[in-house]
């Protein structure tokens, strides 16, 4: 079996320690030498163990944020998705990674946001995104160059986490010091042009560990004329106290992202225009995006013992970003007869600048007690935030129309920018959380929680001169009895709530400053059940309803009203782990039933949401071959969607085919080094990767990665 596997025991290779030779010539020397000055009485003996490692795609031992269990204990649907599976699969955005959970739709820039979106379980999930437990609010490109897994928590989790969270959230878990020192690194070369390294190193003296993840990149999209991404980053981190019951960690994300934005192709009698994939309507002189991030965390933590841990955790960041994009929108009369040479699509400007900030303070407690003969794992908690967002809006003149079968990348014209809006929003929030998981004899868990939040936002629009206010306070609450009748068999029936307040992104309108927070209830039965010695089966039906969805007034259409009721029924299966000693799978289907059962506007009543795909496939698959060779393969499959809730405009399904063969070679002075190619969208299918109520953007065509790695 391949040994090179994230968290295995690290091997020396003959090439790679120039790299990092320097490094860990200054951290090991102390390490070895405390290791050969104990005496001999407190050295573990070698032991020998034989038996079937547990799956690499097995990551859901680990206990969940802000949650008294783990991912394989949750009464609620959790995909994760592993470090492992992400370097397979040349996963280098999270984005990427999610194409390995269903129920997942990607979305453009709804509301004139960017960087990473989309809807889970049906529901927008843009302010959804957290880096171990902890709101990342910023519009950007997320890199997983710093990531040791991903985890799609689905299903209201209010509770939890605060606001928004209806359909579920996506928490980045990151790689912080480790009790070893090793080290590895990737260098990947991309078709038709592109060039990406990572490097990963840690070290450990004493008790204090230090890790560097670092990563730079450079790759054209496939199929896509003109469209690149740029990004580096760093994520140095620190420990102290590394083995000690008290340890301080701190942090720090830096990443820089300068790319061509792209908004895809308009729609043409409803459906996405037939033009060849890589047309591109943007323009060279004015169209870019830079963004810069920058999230620094400090984390305390004391053990009093087996039943008593104290955390606190302490996050400051920033979140810059400068946008000039090109919406393609096509000139009516150009079309009325059909696509001709001398039909026209006008570039719509879409320019903004953006600021980003937070501060948060998470303090937690977790307990373990027995009152009345029950036994209790608890977590409490107090978060307390402030959150603010700047953005401001450039209104242009003079960008010339594109040809809409044959567009000028180079067309030149006299641009004129004004200021159109500069608005500045600050959220506050104070919270009080707790979750108790109650043992209720050998086969019942009752599992209890319930979150109060304080939620105040003031926004002043400093070109209108007008200032609008908010402040909401909701009781969040969650619910589970889990039933275990058999070894590795565990049943739960769970309901929960979610609230969404009007300023739930950091932005308010007059329409909306006066209403009361959206609320979703959900209610879902499921069970997971442990086969074949390491597979995990896991399934549950569901349903999320809203009955107060914000709709239009039918008094005054620019006011919203809380009338509206919206549902989503569904069901999925997922299968996670070993099929056999060599053999790997991570799979999962989710049927999704959207309806909007009463609105405002009679268009949308009985349609279903935009943006929700019926049905989502995702398959990914290794087999660990002799001689050290490795075959993978999988497929992501999306069903059609509408673009609008009056379901006017569709976007087609598609079936993306990847594939990976790699050679990890066990012995011999080429050992721990990895030499892997994966071909991305194999079949060079026509994919539509985000879709916008006025556009949508085609996914990249074939693309080949030749990457080697060395893992010391």
């Amino acid at each position: 079996m391949s040994s090179f596997r994230p968290g295995s025991r690290p091997s020396t290779p003959a090439i790679g320690l120039a790299c990092f030779g320097l490094v860990t010539a200054f951290a090991t020397p102390e390490a070895r030498a405390q290791e050969e000055a104990a005496p001999a009485a407190t050295r573990l003996p070698e032991l020998s163990v034989v038996g079937a490692a547990p799956s690499p795609y097995r990551a859901d031992s680990a206990p969940l944020p802000r949650s008294p269990f783990t991912a394989a204990e949750a009464p609620q649907s959790v995909t994760v998705v592993p470090r492992v599976v992400m370097q397979e699969r040349q996963a280098t955005t999270v984005r990427d990674a999610l194409r390995n959970v269903t129920g997942i739709s990607l979305a453009a820039g709804e509301g004139g946001f960017s960087g990473d979106n989309l809807t889970l379980r049906g529901f927008p999930a843009r302010g959804d995104f957290f880096i171990d437990g902890i709101r990342d609010l910023g519009q950007y490109t997320r890199d997983s160059f710093f990531l040791d897994s991903v985890e799609v928590l689905k299903g209201p989790s209010s509770v939890i986490f605060g606001r928004g969270s209806t359909g579920g959230v996506v928490n980045q878990t990151t790689r912080l010091p480790l009790p070893v020192t090793q080290g590895e690194m990737w260098l990947s070369a991309y078709t038709p042009m592109g060039l990406r390294m990572t490097t990963d190193v840690n070290v450990r003296a004493g008790a204090v560990a230090a890790r560097l993840a670092a990563m730079g990149t450079r790759i054209d999209a496939a199929d896509r004329d003109n469209v690149f991404n740029k990004r580096w980053g760093v994520y140095p981190s620190i420990t102290l106290g590394m083995g000690t019951p008290t340890t301080l960690t701190l942090s720090w994300l830096h990443q820089e992202e300068r790319t061509m934005p792209d908004f895809g192709l308009p729609y043409y009698l409803g459906r996405p225009l037939r033009v060849a994939t890589n047309t591109f309507y943007g323009l060279r002189q004015t169209d870019r995006e830079h963004t810069q991030t920058d999230v620094f965390t400090a984390r305390l933590e004391h053990r009093f013992g087996e039943d008593l841990q104290l955390r606190n955790t302490f996050r400051w960041a920033n979140w810059a970003r400068e946008i000039s994009a090109t919406a393609p929108r096509l000139v009516a009369g150009t079309v009325a007869q059909g696509i001709t040479p001398a039909s026209l699509v006008n570039r719509q400007p879409q320019v903004r600048n953006g600021f980003d900030a937070m501060l948060a303070n998470q303090t937690e407690a977790q307990l373990r007690f027995v009152t009345l003969g029950l036994r209790h794992e608890l977590l409490a908690g107090v978060e307390v935030g402030r959150e603010s967002s700047e953005s401001t809006r450039f209104a242009q003149t003079g960008r010339p129309a594109a040809s809409l079968l044959f567009p000028n990348f180079d067309d030149a014209g006299l641009i004129a920018t004004t200021l159109a809006s500069d608005v500045r929003t600050v959220a506050n929030t104070v919270a009080l959380y707790a979750v108790d998981r109650i043992f209720l004899g050998e086969l019942f868990e009752l599992i209890l929680g319930g979150r109060w939040d304080s939620f105040e936002a003031e926004q002043t629009n400093r070109t209108a001169r007008q200032a609008l206010a908010r402040t909401d306070r909701a009781f969040t609450w969650r619910g589970a009895l889990v039933f275990k009748p058999l070894p590795g068999l565990r049943a739960y029936l769970a309901a929960g709530t979610s609230f969404n307040p009007s300023a739930e992104a950091l932005t308010l309108a007059a329409g909306n400053a006066n209403l009361a927070p959206e609320t979703a209830t959900t209610y879902e039965l499921g069970a997971s059940y442990e086969v074949l010695a390491g597979l995990r089966l896991a399934g549950s039906v569901f349903r999320i309803e809203k009955r107060n969805a914000r709709t239009s007034d039918p008094a005054n259409a620019a006011l919203q009203v809380l009338d509206g009721i919206v549902r989503v029924d569904g069901f999925e299966l997922q299968a996670v782990g070993r099929l056999a000693p060599r053999w790997n799978l991570l799979a999962g289907y989710t049927y999704l039933g959207s309806e909007i059962v009463r609105s405002n506007n009679p268009a949308e009543v009985g349609k279903e949401f935009a943006n929700v795909a019926p049905h989502t496939v995702s398959l990914w698959t290794t087999c660990d071959l002799p001689f050290g060779f490795q075959a993978g393969g999988g497929l992501s499959y999306i069903d059609r969607r509408f673009g609008n809730t009056a379901n006017t405009t569709r976007v087609p399904g598609h079936v993306r085919l990847d594939a990976a063969l790699a050679w990890t070679p066990e012995e011999g002075p080429l050992k721990g080094l990895r030499l892997q190619i994966n071909a991305l969208n194999l079949g060079d299918a026509r994919t539509y990767e985000t879709v916008y109520s006025g556009h949508v953007v085609p996914g990249v065509g074939r693309t080949f990665v030749f990457s080697m790695a060395a893992r010391f």
